[in-house]
């Protein structure tokens, strides 16, 4: 995966996570989601491929997660401010 593919995906699930997370603590806990099925990602794939296994390959736990953690909080943020502006539009009724 490129980085921008993980940027990318990291985004979308936390645009998903904060827009459907009912309140910002629980959105938080969810959003743990994103770096621990990298992880999990890592592994596998490092277990399915160990021909392809280098020195720097354990660099991967450590920067792996990094880059969909990021996009996950930017689309966090962004899906957080999306549904404080519906609640609001709701409320003052326009």
């Amino acid at each position: 995966m490129t980085i921008e593919a993980m940027l990318i995906s990291g985004a979308v699930i936390g645009l998903l996570i904060g827009l459907l997370s009912p309140s910002g603590r629980v959105g938080c806990i969810i959003l743990w989601i994103v770096p621990i099925g990298m992880i999990a990602y890592i592994a596998f794939w490092q277990w399915q491929h160990p021909e392809n296994l280098r020195s720097t390959s354990a660099l991967d736990y450590m920067f792996g997660p990094l880059w969909p953690s990021l996009g996950a909080g930017a689309g966090y943020v962004a899906g957080g401010g999306l549904r404080f502006l519906v609640h609001r539009l709701k409320e003052t009724g326009r």
